[in-house]
């Protein structure tokens, strides 16, 4: 059975005292009836009463071992059985059925062990004639005389307990702590198979989010590679030297950080702006006079974190998807708000033929959202602005 076994021992500790205490309830309501009724101190009662001692401590053991063994038992059945359900239930119970057997065995030989030693320490209990308590009590058969009527004893509160390890009470008790751990730790395989099977689909939709992610990447290069290179080749055929120099800058910072994004995930609002500083700074030479950008930000969020490269994907939606025109210029704004929300919108232009849109980049942004920060983006599409909202993460918290 496949349990973990850090904290198989706390757990079978626990287990086997509530069912000690439970199978010697009786005895113990009796032990306190008598000690309130005769006025005696219940931790030190008469000798006799070392029956109930022993009855504890035998139970307590037996718990425990069949606990213990019957995981154990649970472990080689799913190894043996390739997990098969049926077959492992049946092989374990069978084999704790006999484990369960053989320890019974025991009980006669140590109970009388642990009384003799008893007699001998403390020098109460004087059986006449090698008499032993083979009959009836309180769990076995018949006697010639019980303990508690000897004349050398004291009065004791509780019949002794028959050794013959078949009586009817004996074996009953017995079972219900055989069938009692059975049931719990069938009830721990199936919580811990549950648990095991959360804990895969988590990482399913872990490794899912990161093939989008790296999907994400395998997009953003070599699309913008491709644009900046058109936008260089404007500049240079233009023969604009000073514009074509801070172009390249621009661009090279702009690699730079995109270069990072494979070793960084969470990057500062204020990273992040710098980034979209020099990357609309590239557009606008692309689209000059018909491309503009309007960045707001408030200075207590410049310290605040969000994904590498959210704002780009953004503002290549804008671009890709309205017009741009000297007629229709195009404005983006980018600003925080005062629910700690990093806000990008524009004005709806659609154009006339419209592109084939197949979402993924506004997909591949909510996987790296909900993998990197386990929040969502917002997404307005309205008649006239489209706007989505990303979460800004306090790294102070």
């Amino acid at each position: 059975m496949a349990i973990a076994k850090k904290n198989d021992w706390l757990v079978g500790l626990i287990i086997s005292i509530l069912l000690t205490v439970f199978v010697n309830f009786s005895l113990l309501m009796r032990l306190y009836e008598y000690s309130s009724k005769v006025g005696i101190d219940p931790f030190r009662p008469p000798v006799n009463s070392y029956y109930l001692y022993f009855s504890l401590g035998w139970f307590f053991l037996f718990a425990f071992i069949l606990f213990i063994l019957t995981l154990q038992w649970c472990r080689l059945g799913d190894q043996l059985f390739k997990r098969n359900e049926y077959k492992v239930v049946l092989f374990v119970i069978g084999v704790s059925a006999l484990c369960a057997f053989l320890l019974l065995q025991l009980y006669p030989v140590l109970q009388e062990t642990f009384m003799e030693h008893v007699v001998q320490t403390e020098g109460q209990i004087k059986p006449s004639g090698g008499m032993k308590p083979d009959g009836n009590f309180g769990r076995g058969g018949p006697s010639k005389k019980p303990m508690w009527e000897m004349p050398d004893s004291p009065i004791p509160f509780i019949k002794a307990m028959s050794p013959h390890p078949f009586s009817r009470p004996l074996v009953t008790e017995h079972l219900f702590v055989l069938i009692t751990i059975i049931l719990i730790i069938s009830l721990m395989r199936l919580l811990y198979d549950r648990q095991q099977m959360l804990l895969e689909f988590e990482k399913l939709k872990t490794e899912k989010l990161k093939t989008f992610y790296n999907a994400l990447m395998g997009q953003i290069n070599p699309h913008f590679f491709f644009n900046s290179l058109n936008g260089l080749n404007s500049l240079i055929r233009g023969d604009e030297k000073k514009k074509t120099l801070a172009y390249l800058d621009g661009l090279s910072n702009v690699f730079r950080y995109i270069l990072q994004s494979n070793k960084k995930e969470l990057v500062t609002l204020e990273e992040e702006l710098q980034f979209v500083k020099a990357y609309t700074y590239l557009l606008s030479v692309r689209y000059e006079g018909k491309l503009f950008f309007f960045v707001q930000s408030d200075t207590r969020y410049l310290l605040w974190q969000l994904p590498i490269l959210s704002i780009l994907p953004l503002i290549e939606n804008a671009v890709k998807h309205n017009v741009i025109s000297k007629q229709y210029p195009l404005e983006v704004n980018i600003y925080t708000t005062e629910d700690h929300m990093l806000v990008v919108s524009n004005k709806v232009q659609p154009k006339v033929e419209k592109s084939v849109s197949s979402g993924i980049g506004l997909k591949n942004l909510w996987g790296r959202y909900r993998m990197l920060t386990g929040k969502d983006i917002y997404i307005s599409n309205r008649k006239d602005y489209f706007k989505v909202s990303l979460s800004l993460i306090n790294a102070s918290v």
